[in-house]
């Protein structure tokens, strides 16, 4: 197995040292896919009430807004040059992003999600 040594890790605090040596199950992006995966099993057996997300708005290519049950408010994830950014986090490497981007990628395959 391949190990890299941080070079930075010398400057970092003693926790982020321990976060740092153990492993990462998973990414943001992943418990973001794993969102999508819940939402669509939801909306294929009609039971919206089992995802924590409600899509509100698809515009193809521009934005993707729906409402983050888990957070309790509206998220805006955008696309500028085919790249996502999560407005409400501030980031492209979020569970939203995440989310977006499977969605995007559905709403692309299938046509109309019926939003």
């Amino acid at each position: 197995m391949l190990y890299l040594e941080r070079k930075d890790k010398v400057i970092l605090s003693r926790k982020s040292k321990l976060t740092l040596d153990r492993p990462i199950s998973s990414t943001y992006l992943d418990i973001g896919t794993m969102a999508f995966m819940k939402w669509l099993s939801s909306t294929e057996d009609n039971k919206s009430a089992d995802s924590p997300i409600v899509v509100k708005c698809i515009l193809k290519d521009k934005y993707i807004i729906f409402y983050d049950g888990d957070l309790l408010k509206d998220v805006t994830v955008v696309f500028r040059d085919c790249i996502p950014w999560c407005k409400n986090c501030e980031a492209d490497d979020c569970g939203h992003v995440g989310f977006a981007i499977c969605l995007k990628q559905y709403y692309t395959r299938y046509g109309s999600t019926d939003v």
